[in-house]
């Protein structure tokens, strides 16, 4: 309920050219307001911002001020019971607007996480957890609602707020082959929880891939590190880290066939490799034995002549050595036949 106060405004001989502030309520408040005066005498009352709810005829009225703050003015004239009009007294009122109290913070975490809620518009405070201070850190594990009690400038209020705990991404990849050779190609394959969104990190925190299975060439380096960070429809964020072991070798290829006709597809024989390759010796044999071609440069290759001429179609037997990785040194061979075909 509001109380009713009296103001009591004394008239003066003189005009009053400047209001005095005589009261300072809250919106919607109700005032009683007085004037020394003859009480037969006839009294006209003006009021701004608020309602005059009594006689407006009388010595004094009851005001209920509006929903707007700001500062009002009253004023009142007094004509006697001889009709004489005395001066107009003025005074001012300061309305002021109830701000409701707040809080101020995120509405949504993931889980884990922790979020600082803040009151706003009140000069105390009283959360429904028992801390005292206007900012308090929660880390809920669900959804959960805080309360607020504190004081306004014009009353108690209750502020509410809301935050929803969002599940974070179990991060998870398998890859294969499981002990790769430098230079090969691992394919690396995701299975954590649905996300919309995958960030692949290599050793030196490189992006490399956003694809959800990407495919990662093994480098020199014995052992690799490979970083997943993902990310759900909530902007949660999972994260897992794997080392994939090197076994030492270097990954080469060495394809089966080559046509030398010219047409600038497939006319050299040669091995390729991902990697840098150490003291590499290609040795290509005919069927009867006989070295056709040989090559230190694994970007040289056969052209399929022999002593200058064009060698025949047929099946021959290569042999390859070479460095294994820049660690150990240690030496790899691979044999096998290749198809000249004309």
């Amino acid at each position: 309920m509001y109380r009713h106060f009296i103001i009591i405004f004394i008239i003066l001989f003189s005009i009053q050219t400047r209001a005095q502030l005589i009261d300072t309520v809250c919106v919607g408040a109700i005032r009683n307001y007085k004037v020394q005066g003859d009480s037969a005498s006839v009294f006209n009352w003006q009021v701004t911002g608020g309602n005059i709810i009594s006689n407006p005829l009388k010595d004094s009225i009851i005001v209920k001020w509006g929903n707007t703050g700001g500062v009002f003015q009253i004023s009142v004239i007094e004509t006697n019971i001889f009709g004489c009009t005395g001066d107009t007294v003025f005074a001012k009122v300061l309305v002021k607007q109830d701000i409701p109290i707040a809080i101020n913070g995120n509405n949504e975490i993931c889980a884990g996480d922790t979020v600082v809620l803040t009151a706003l518009n009140t000069t105390t405070y009283q959360w429904n957890n028992g801390v005292n201070n206007q900012a308090i850190e929660v880390h809920p594990l669900t959804n959960t609602q805080y309360r607020l009690i504190g004081n306004t400038s014009c009353r108690t209020d209750t502020a509410y707020h809301n935050i929803a705990v969002n599940p974070k991404p179990q991060a998870n990849f398998e890859y294969s082959p499981e002990f790769p050779s430098q230079g090969e190609n691992v394919n690396l394959i995701y299975t954590g929880t649905a996300v919309i969104n995958y960030q692949w990190f290599d050793n030196q925190n490189n992006l490399f891939s956003n694809q959800i299975n990407p495919v990662y060439l093994i480098q020199e380096s014995l052992q690799t590190t490979i970083n997943l960070q993902v990310y759900n429809q909530f902007g949660c964020i999972g994260s897992i880290s794997k080392t994939i072991i090197n076994n030492g070798n270097i990954n080469i290829w060495i394809p089966n066939s080559f046509s030398p006709n010219g047409d600038g597809l497939n006319d050299i024989f040669k091995a390729a490799s991902a990697s840098e390759i150490k003291d590499f010796q290609l040795y290509i044999y005919n069927r009867w034995g006989q070295l056709v071609f040989e090559s230190k440069n694994i970007n040289i290759g056969w052209d399929g002549k022999y002593l200058g001429k064009e060698a025949p179609q047929a099946v021959y037997n290569y042999f390859i050595s070479y460095c294994s990785d820049n660690i150990t040194k240690s030496k790899k061979q691979k044999s096998g036949q290749i198809n000249l075909l004309r």
